[in-house]
């Protein structure tokens, strides 16, 4: 029922619409939450043991997924790169690259509002996403999505996905529950 009802709903074209501020996170996180805490035998867990008892990503998570796997097939030519992303070998390794963020624009300087809108989009977001990937997984080239999917995923599992929501992840010391921050938190411990 979550699956059909509820999910559906909140994850059609999150590529697009994909919030970046803290609170409108915790917004949809909560939807998730309410609904894995009505689920008779695990009204007794946290909502981390429950994502983790059903198998299930945080809805934020879910959304980077997407970013991730998305950006994979833009750079791979499997879907047409609307966001004209570029990747690049930096020795061994493939990124994504961008331009930087302009700091003006025919002589007028850009509002920091606007750099901030630039810096938090699709394509910025997608790129940030993909190049704190493992080297092995952003070097797979060549192959299904499915089998980029299973790598992915297998990564994922051993970084936490504890979002901060309501108390729930007091104790957790990434800034964020984004892949971004919980992995540059694993890289220092």
């Amino acid at each position: 029922m979550f699956n059909s009802y509820i999910k559906s709903k909140l994850e059609y074209c999150s590529l697009v619409w994909s919030p970046w501020h803290q609170n409108e996170i915790n917004k949809l996180e909560r939807i998730q939450k309410i609904f894995t805490s009505k689920i008779y035998g695990l009204d007794q867990l946290d909502y981390h043991q429950r994502l983790k008892k059903l198998n299930l990503y945080s809805l934020e998570r879910r959304r980077e997924r997407y970013l991730i796997i998305n950006a994979w097939q833009q750079i791979e030519g499997l879907t047409e790169n609307v966001l004209g992303l570029k990747a690049r070998r930096l020795g061994r390794s493939r990124r994504i690259v961008s331009a930087k963020i302009p700091i003006g624009i025919n002589g007028k300087r850009i509002k920091e509002r606007d750099r901030t809108l630039i810096h938090n989009s699709t394509a910025r977001k997608s790129e940030r996403l993909f190049n704190v990937l493992p080297q092995s997984i952003r070097n797979i080239t060549k192959t299904t999505t499915e089998t980029f999917k299973r790598h992915l995923d297998k990564w994922l599992s051993s970084i936490p996905d504890t979002p901060k929501i309501d108390g729930y992840g007091a104790n957790v010391a990434a800034e964020t529950n984004s892949i971004f921050h919980q992995t540059r938190y694993c890289l220092i411990r």
